[in-house]
C-alpha cells in the first residue's frame, strides 16, 4: 500500500506576476488531512471560501485553465496543480490572496515546486487513491491547428491525445505547428519516479510563438515579455522545451481531477483547450477507475 501524504509545515508566500494582469498575487502551501484532495483557499474574501479541484469546477480558458465553485474562482491553476503532481502530494491547502494565482520566473513551476520539496512530506495513513484508464481512450479535437473544425479531422494537422491503462504514469508531447513548416518539432518525455525528469520540467519556460504575438498583447500581461520565444529557424532546443513545458501544463490540467491519474499518455499539438476537452471525456464517459495507488 501506498499512503497518502501532505506538506509536513506550511510554507512561506511565493509571489509573482499575474498571467493576463499587470497586479502580483500571492500564494502558499498547507497541510491538510487524509482524503482532503486538492483545495484552494480565497484568503482575500470574507471566511475564506475553498474552490475544490473537481471536474464540474473546470472552467475553459483559452490559454489557462481555471475553477469556479460557489460564484467563486481560481484563475491559472496549471503550474501550481503540476507541482503538486510532480512532487506527489495528496492532500493539500492551497492559499491565495486573490483569484488569480502567480507566475514566477519565466513562467516556470520551478518556485513551487521548491517550496514544497523545503517544506517536505509526510505520509498519512489511509492508502492513496488513483484514478486509472479502464481501456486505452484515443482522443481528437474537433478543431485543428489553425481553428479550423471538422467533424472528421485528420490527424496530419489534428489536436489528440492517447491514453493507455498502466500502473505508473508517464507522458509524451509532440510541439508541432503543421501550418508552420519551418517552426522546429519538439519533444518531451517525462516518466513517474525519474527525480532529474521532475527538475528539468520544473525549470521548463512557458512559451509563445512569435506568430501569436499580436494576439498575446490582447490577452496576457507584461509576463508575455518574459517567456520563451519560438519563431520559424530557431534552435530546436526552444522546440524541445516548448515541448516539456505542455508535459508540466498536462499534468496540472489533469490534477482538475483531484486525484493523480496514471497511465501512458502521448498528445500531439496538445494545449489547455485539449487537455480540458480530453479531461472531461474521461469523467461524463465513465472512463476511468479510483484505485488504491
Amino acid at each position: 500500500m501506498v499512503p497518502q501524504s501532505t506538506i509536513s509545515s506550511s510554507t512561506e508566500w511565493i509571489s509573482g506576476i499575474s498571467l493576463d494582469q499587470d497586479t502580483h498575487p500571492r500564494v502558499r502551501f498547507h497541510p491538510a488531512d487524509e482524503d482532503t484532495g486538492i483545495v484552494f483557499v480565497r484568503s482575500d474574501l470574507e471566511d475564506g471560501p475553498s474552490v475544490h479541484c473537481r471536474p464540474e469546477n473546470l472552467q475553459s480558458m483559452p490559454r489557462w485553465t481555471s475553477l469556479k465553485e460557489n460564484g467563486r474562482w481560481v484563475h491559472h491553476t496549471e503550474h501550481v496543480l503540476a507541482s503538486i503532481a510532480l512532487c506527489g502530494v495528496d492532500n493539500i491547502r492551497i492559499e491565495m490572496d486573490s483569484d488569480r494565482l502567480p507566475m514566477t520566473g519565466n513562467g516556470t513551476c520551478a518556485a513551487f515546486v521548491e517550496a514544497i520539496i523545503r517544506a517536505g512530506l509526510v505520509q498519512q495513513t489511509k492508502p492513496r487513491l488513483v484514478y486509472a484508464l479502464k481501456s486505452p481512450v484515443f482522443y481528437i479535437a474537433a478543431e485543428n491547428t489553425q481553428g479550423e473544425k471538422s467533424e472528421c479531422p485528420p490527424l496530419t494537422n489534428g489536436r489528440y491525445i492517447i491514453g493507455l491503462p498502466s500502473d505508473t504514469l508517464s507522458v509524451t508531447t509532440v510541439f508541432h505547428w503543421s501550418h508552420m513548416p519551418l517552426l522546429p518539432v519538439g519533444i518531451g518525455e517525462f516518466e513517474a519516479g525519474d527525480n532529474q525528469a521532475v527538475d528539468t520540467l520544473a525549470q521548463s519556460r512557458s512559451y509563445l510563438v512569435e506568430a501569436e504575438m499580436a494576439q498575446a498583447e490582447k490577452v496576457l500581461g507584461s509576463i508575455r515579455e518574459r517567456v520563451l520565444m519560438l519563431y520559424p529557424g530557431c534552435n530546436p532546443s526552444l522546440a524541445h522545451e516548448a515541448a516539456r513545458h505542455k508535459i508540466v501544463d498536462f499534468l496540472g490540467d489533469m490534477m482538475i481531477l483531484g486525484r493523480p491519474l496514471i497511465g501512458r499518455f502521448a498528445a500531439f499539438r496538445a494545449g489547455h483547450r485539449i487537455h480540458h476537452e480530453y479531461l472531461r471525456h474521461l469523467w461524463d464517459q465513465n472512463l476511468l477507475l479510483l484505485n488504491a495507488g
